[in-house]
């Protein structure tokens, strides 16, 4: 590594080595293939969501409130 590009904290360097780790196990042949794999398999169906219930407080008549 060329001494301009070098990280001058602790912090720097850690986020160098992690995000290096990060790349080389995504660009190796193996993290390739598990990605290949996630897209080619066929989609889940979404789970329907539940119907918003409508309990809402029973209004009061014009006439009750004070």
């Amino acid at each position: 590594m060329s001494k301009r590009n070098r990280p001058t904290t602790a912090a720097q360097a850690t986020h160098r080595r992690l995000r290096h780790a990060y790349r080389s196990a995504y660009n190796s042949p193996e993290g390739k293939a598990a990605r290949a794999a996630a897209t080619s398999a066929p989609a889940a169906k979404p789970t329907p969501k539940p119907a918003k219930s409508a309990a809402k407080p029973p209004a009061i008549p014009a006439a009750a409130k004070p």
